[in-house]
Protein backbone atom coordinates (compact mmCIF):
# COMPACT_ATOMS: atom_id res chain seq x y z
CA UNK A 1 0.00 0.00 0.00
CA UNK A 2 0.74 3.72 -0.37
CA UNK A 3 1.99 5.62 3.15
CA UNK A 4 3.52 8.49 4.13
CA UNK A 5 6.34 8.12 6.02
CA UNK A 6 8.25 10.90 8.20
CA UNK A 7 12.32 10.38 8.80
CA UNK A 8 12.74 13.55 9.98
CA UNK A 9 11.60 17.36 10.04
CA UNK A 10 10.76 18.40 7.10
CA UNK A 11 11.60 14.98 5.63
CA UNK A 12 8.12 13.63 4.72
CA UNK A 13 7.96 10.73 1.82
CA UNK A 14 5.04 8.74 0.22
CA UNK A 15 6.33 4.87 0.31
CA UNK A 16 4.88 1.63 -1.06
CA UNK A 17 5.13 -0.27 2.39
CA UNK A 18 3.55 -3.90 3.35
CA UNK A 19 -0.09 -4.13 4.30
CA UNK A 20 -0.83 -3.88 7.96
CA UNK A 21 -1.98 -7.43 9.55
CA UNK A 22 -3.98 -7.01 12.35
CA UNK A 23 -4.13 -9.12 15.26
CA UNK A 24 -6.43 -10.05 17.79
CA UNK A 25 -8.48 -7.38 18.37
CA UNK A 26 -7.09 -5.41 15.82
CA UNK A 27 -9.15 -3.49 13.29
CA UNK A 28 -7.80 -3.22 9.52
CA UNK A 29 -9.70 0.09 8.28
CA UNK A 30 -9.38 1.43 5.10
CA UNK A 31 -9.08 5.12 4.65
CA UNK A 32 -11.76 7.17 2.88
CA UNK A 33 -9.88 10.33 3.97
CA UNK A 34 -7.57 12.12 6.67
CA UNK A 35 -7.31 15.19 7.89
CA UNK A 36 -4.41 17.63 8.46
CA UNK A 37 -4.10 19.31 11.85
CA UNK A 38 -1.90 21.77 14.06
CA UNK A 39 0.08 18.70 15.48
CA UNK A 40 0.96 17.11 12.75
CA UNK A 41 2.04 20.11 10.98
CA UNK A 42 4.15 21.26 14.09
CA UNK A 43 5.51 17.38 13.62
CA UNK A 44 6.86 17.66 10.14
CA UNK A 45 8.17 20.93 11.23
CA UNK A 46 10.39 20.29 14.38
CA UNK A 47 8.66 16.61 15.76
CA UNK A 48 7.02 15.56 18.58
CA UNK A 49 8.04 13.53 21.72
CA UNK A 50 5.04 11.28 21.71
CA UNK A 51 3.76 10.77 18.06
CA UNK A 52 7.03 10.24 16.01
CA UNK A 53 9.87 8.78 18.07
CA UNK A 54 11.02 6.75 15.80
CA UNK A 55 12.48 7.04 12.09
CA UNK A 56 10.81 6.73 9.53
CA UNK A 57 7.68 7.51 11.35
CA UNK A 58 4.31 6.73 10.16
CA UNK A 59 2.21 9.41 9.97
CA UNK A 60 -1.21 11.08 10.29
CA UNK A 61 -4.01 10.43 13.14
CA UNK A 62 -7.74 11.96 11.87
CA UNK A 63 -9.32 9.71 9.57
CA UNK A 64 -12.24 8.15 8.32
CA UNK A 65 -12.16 4.78 6.81
CA UNK A 66 -14.38 2.07 5.96
CA UNK A 67 -14.97 -1.51 7.69
CA UNK A 68 -17.02 -4.22 6.17
CA UNK A 69 -19.24 -1.34 4.74
CA UNK A 70 -19.13 0.66 7.50
CA UNK A 71 -17.97 4.45 8.06
CA UNK A 72 -16.41 4.40 11.14
CA UNK A 73 -13.98 6.73 12.91
CA UNK A 74 -11.17 6.29 15.60
CA UNK A 75 -9.70 8.74 18.11
CA UNK A 76 -5.56 8.24 17.85
CA UNK A 77 -5.09 6.58 21.84
CA UNK A 78 -6.71 5.37 24.37
CA UNK A 79 -6.27 4.87 28.25
CA UNK A 80 -4.84 1.61 29.75
CA UNK A 81 -7.48 1.52 32.66
CA UNK A 82 -4.52 0.50 35.21
CA UNK A 83 -1.97 3.13 36.02
CA UNK A 84 -2.05 6.05 38.56
CA UNK A 85 -3.33 8.25 36.14
CA UNK A 86 -6.44 6.40 34.82
CA UNK A 87 -6.96 5.36 38.92
CA UNK A 88 -7.05 8.74 39.81
CA UNK A 89 -9.65 9.99 36.84
CA UNK A 90 -6.80 11.60 35.35
CA UNK A 91 -4.59 11.44 32.03
CA UNK A 92 -3.48 7.96 31.42
CA UNK A 93 0.43 7.77 31.95
CA UNK A 94 0.39 4.86 29.21
CA UNK A 95 -1.56 5.87 26.35
CA UNK A 96 -1.24 3.94 23.51
CA UNK A 97 -1.01 6.23 20.02
CA UNK A 98 -2.16 5.38 17.03
CA UNK A 99 -0.64 7.03 13.74
CA UNK A 100 -0.47 6.18 9.87
CA UNK A 101 -3.39 7.92 8.70
CA UNK A 102 -2.00 9.13 5.49
CA UNK A 103 -2.32 5.81 4.18
CA UNK A 104 -4.29 3.43 2.15
CA UNK A 105 -4.84 1.49 5.18
CA UNK A 106 -4.63 1.54 9.55
CA UNK A 107 -4.40 -0.33 11.82
CA UNK A 108 -6.55 0.39 14.87
CA UNK A 109 -4.74 -1.44 17.97
CA UNK A 110 -6.99 -3.49 19.82
CA UNK A 111 -6.51 -0.94 23.16
CA UNK A 112 -7.94 1.70 21.00
CA UNK A 113 -10.80 -0.47 18.96
CA UNK A 114 -12.62 -1.43 22.01
CA UNK A 115 -13.08 1.81 23.43
CA UNK A 116 -12.69 4.76 20.60
CA UNK A 117 -13.60 3.31 17.60
CA UNK A 118 -16.94 4.32 16.59
CA UNK A 119 -19.25 3.59 13.85
CA UNK A 120 -20.40 7.45 11.70
CA UNK A 121 -23.45 8.54 11.98
CA UNK A 122 -25.48 8.48 8.99
CA UNK A 123 -25.44 11.14 6.82
CA UNK A 124 -22.64 12.90 8.42
CA UNK A 125 -19.68 13.36 5.90
CA UNK A 126 -16.59 11.73 6.27
CA UNK A 127 -14.62 14.91 6.19
CA UNK A 128 -16.08 16.09 9.33
CA UNK A 129 -16.79 12.67 10.99
CA UNK A 130 -12.74 12.80 10.56
CA UNK A 131 -12.96 15.70 12.82
CA UNK A 132 -13.80 13.41 16.37
CA UNK A 133 -10.18 13.60 17.96
CA UNK A 134 -9.36 17.15 18.02
CA UNK A 135 -13.11 18.07 19.48
CA UNK A 136 -12.95 15.58 21.66
CA UNK A 137 -9.37 17.76 23.08
CA UNK A 138 -11.36 20.83 23.22
CA UNK A 139 -14.09 19.39 25.15
CA UNK A 140 -11.98 17.82 27.47
CA UNK A 141 -10.52 21.02 27.80
CA UNK A 142 -13.47 23.06 28.50
CA UNK A 143 -14.21 20.32 31.00
CA UNK A 144 -10.68 20.54 32.62
CA UNK A 145 -11.16 24.72 32.70
CA UNK A 146 -14.33 24.44 34.85
CA UNK A 147 -16.55 26.97 32.37
CA UNK A 148 -19.72 28.16 34.04
CA UNK A 149 -22.30 29.70 32.36
CA UNK A 150 -21.71 33.43 31.37
CA UNK A 151 -17.99 33.38 31.89
CA UNK A 152 -15.82 35.01 29.78
CA UNK A 153 -13.22 33.06 28.02
CA UNK A 154 -10.82 34.39 25.76
CA UNK A 155 -8.87 31.66 23.19
CA UNK A 156 -5.66 32.57 21.74
CA UNK A 157 -5.15 31.46 18.35
CA UNK A 158 -7.79 31.41 15.73
CA UNK A 159 -6.90 28.29 14.25
CA UNK A 160 -9.23 25.09 13.84
CA UNK A 161 -8.44 24.01 17.41
CA UNK A 162 -9.44 27.68 18.49
CA UNK A 163 -12.70 28.14 16.38
CA UNK A 164 -14.01 24.32 17.83
CA UNK A 165 -12.91 25.62 21.53
CA UNK A 166 -15.05 28.51 20.90
CA UNK A 167 -17.60 26.47 19.68
CA UNK A 168 -17.09 23.92 22.90
CA UNK A 169 -17.23 27.56 25.58
CA UNK A 170 -20.35 28.52 23.70
CA UNK A 171 -22.07 24.97 23.75
CA UNK A 172 -20.80 25.38 27.88
CA UNK A 173 -22.32 28.22 28.37
CA UNK A 174 -19.23 30.73 28.11
CA UNK A 175 -18.89 33.84 26.43
CA UNK A 176 -15.63 33.38 24.18
CA UNK A 177 -13.75 35.58 22.31
CA UNK A 178 -11.11 35.04 19.75
CA UNK A 179 -8.16 37.03 20.07
CA UNK A 180 -5.40 37.93 17.52
CA UNK A 181 -5.30 35.17 14.34
CA UNK A 182 -4.96 36.09 10.60
CA UNK A 183 -7.61 38.60 8.81
CA UNK A 184 -8.72 35.68 6.61
CA UNK A 185 -10.14 33.70 9.68
CA UNK A 186 -11.46 36.36 11.77
CA UNK A 187 -14.61 35.99 8.73
CA UNK A 188 -15.30 32.30 10.81
CA UNK A 189 -15.48 33.29 14.13
CA UNK A 190 -19.11 34.48 14.83
CA UNK A 191 -20.00 31.30 13.22
CA UNK A 192 -18.48 29.24 15.25
CA UNK A 193 -20.29 31.29 18.47
CA UNK A 194 -17.70 33.74 19.23
CA UNK A 195 -16.30 37.14 18.89
CA UNK A 196 -12.93 38.83 18.00
CA UNK A 197 -11.61 41.42 20.80
CA UNK A 198 -8.54 41.82 22.77
CA UNK A 199 -9.59 39.34 25.17
CA UNK A 200 -8.65 41.24 28.77
CA UNK A 201 -9.32 40.34 32.05
CA UNK A 202 -11.26 37.12 31.11
CA UNK A 203 -12.10 34.70 33.61
CA UNK A 204 -10.29 32.03 31.86
CA UNK A 205 -7.83 32.23 28.97
CA UNK A 206 -6.95 29.17 26.57
CA UNK A 207 -3.85 29.24 24.74
CA UNK A 208 -4.15 27.47 21.53
CA UNK A 209 -1.36 28.30 19.36
CA UNK A 210 1.46 26.81 20.77
CA UNK A 211 3.74 29.37 20.73
CA UNK A 212 6.02 30.64 23.92
CA UNK A 213 4.65 34.05 22.93
CA UNK A 214 0.92 32.90 23.14
CA UNK A 215 1.73 31.07 26.69
CA UNK A 216 3.32 34.34 28.19
CA UNK A 217 0.51 36.65 26.76
CA UNK A 218 -2.29 33.72 27.73
CA UNK A 219 -1.24 34.64 31.83
CA UNK A 220 -1.39 38.50 30.69
CA UNK A 221 -4.67 38.34 29.74
CA UNK A 222 -6.37 36.28 32.75
CA UNK A 223 -8.00 38.20 35.55
CA UNK A 224 -6.84 37.66 39.15
CA UNK A 225 -8.41 34.52 40.45
CA UNK A 226 -8.96 33.29 37.25
CA UNK A 227 -8.00 29.77 35.29
CA UNK A 228 -5.36 29.40 31.85
CA UNK A 229 -5.41 26.68 30.47
CA UNK A 230 -2.50 25.42 28.47
CA UNK A 231 -3.86 23.63 25.37
CA UNK A 232 -0.61 24.15 22.84
CA UNK A 233 1.90 22.02 22.72
CA UNK A 234 5.53 23.56 22.94
CA UNK A 235 8.73 21.69 21.82
CA UNK A 236 10.19 19.46 25.13
CA UNK A 237 12.85 21.78 25.74
CA UNK A 238 10.90 24.92 25.78
CA UNK A 239 11.22 27.18 28.65
CA UNK A 240 8.77 30.16 28.04
CA UNK A 241 9.18 32.98 31.44
CA UNK A 242 6.18 32.80 34.19
CA UNK A 243 4.71 35.23 35.38
CA UNK A 244 5.45 34.34 39.01
CA UNK A 245 3.45 37.35 40.72
CA UNK A 246 0.56 37.28 38.74
CA UNK A 247 0.72 33.34 39.97
CA UNK A 248 1.06 34.04 43.78
CA UNK A 249 -0.45 37.33 44.32
CA UNK A 250 -3.07 37.92 42.43
CA UNK A 251 -3.76 33.72 42.88
CA UNK A 252 -3.92 32.57 38.90
CA UNK A 253 -4.74 28.84 38.15
CA UNK A 254 -2.27 27.24 35.25
CA UNK A 255 -3.64 23.87 34.21
CA UNK A 256 -2.28 22.20 31.48
CA UNK A 257 -4.78 19.92 28.78
CA UNK A 258 -3.70 17.42 26.63
CA UNK A 259 -5.23 14.99 24.72
CA UNK A 260 -9.12 12.93 25.53
CA UNK A 261 -10.80 10.31 27.19
CA UNK A 262 -13.56 7.76 25.94
CA UNK A 263 -16.50 9.66 26.99
CA UNK A 264 -15.25 13.18 25.42
CA UNK A 265 -14.62 11.05 22.30
CA UNK A 266 -18.36 9.89 22.05
CA UNK A 267 -19.34 13.58 23.11
CA UNK A 268 -17.75 14.69 20.21
CA UNK A 269 -19.42 12.67 17.19
CA UNK A 270 -22.86 13.43 18.64
CA UNK A 271 -21.70 17.22 18.59
CA UNK A 272 -20.08 16.91 14.57
CA UNK A 273 -23.52 14.69 13.83
CA UNK A 274 -25.58 17.90 15.64
CA UNK A 275 -24.76 20.28 12.83
CA UNK A 276 -24.75 22.86 15.39
CA UNK A 277 -21.74 24.31 13.67
CA UNK A 278 -20.76 24.75 10.29
CA UNK A 279 -18.17 22.38 10.54
CA UNK A 280 -17.19 21.83 7.15
CA UNK A 281 -15.57 25.28 6.94
CA UNK A 282 -12.93 24.16 8.16
CA UNK A 283 -11.58 22.26 5.81
CA UNK A 284 -10.52 24.44 3.04
CA UNK A 285 -8.44 21.98 0.77
CA UNK A 286 -8.35 18.81 -0.46
CA UNK A 287 -5.30 17.39 -1.90
CA UNK A 288 -4.07 13.69 -3.16
CA UNK A 289 -1.63 11.76 -0.86
CA UNK A 290 1.04 12.17 -3.25
CA UNK A 291 0.56 15.96 -2.54
CA UNK A 292 0.84 15.54 0.97
CA UNK A 293 4.35 16.38 1.20
CA UNK A 294 4.54 19.70 -0.81
CA UNK A 295 1.39 21.25 1.32
CA UNK A 296 3.46 20.40 4.13
CA UNK A 297 6.66 22.05 3.01
CA UNK A 298 4.95 24.69 1.76
CA UNK A 299 1.20 25.37 3.12
CA UNK A 300 -1.33 28.05 1.44
CA UNK A 301 -1.65 31.13 3.69
CA UNK A 302 -5.57 30.42 3.64
CA UNK A 303 -5.06 26.43 4.48
CA UNK A 304 -6.96 25.21 8.09
CA UNK A 305 -7.72 22.03 7.14
CA UNK A 306 -6.89 19.51 4.28
CA UNK A 307 -8.92 16.36 3.37
CA UNK A 308 -5.83 13.85 2.15
CA UNK A 309 -7.29 11.14 -0.09
CA UNK A 310 -5.26 8.30 -0.81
Amino acid sequence: MRAARLYAPGDLRIEDVPRPEPGPGDVLVQVELALTDGTDVKTFRRGHPLLAQESPSAFGHEFCGIVDGRRVVAANSAPCGECDGCARGEQCRNLVFLSGAYADWILVPERIADVNLHEVPRDLAPEIAAMVEPLACCLRGVQRAGIEAGATVSILGAGPIGLMLAACVADAGGWPVIVGGREERRGLVELFGAQTGPGSDADVVFEAAGSDTAWIDAIELVRPGGTVVMFGGLPRDARPPIDAYRLHYEEVTLRGSFHHSPSSVRAALGFLASGAYPWERLVTHRVLLDDLPALFADPPRDLLKAAVVP
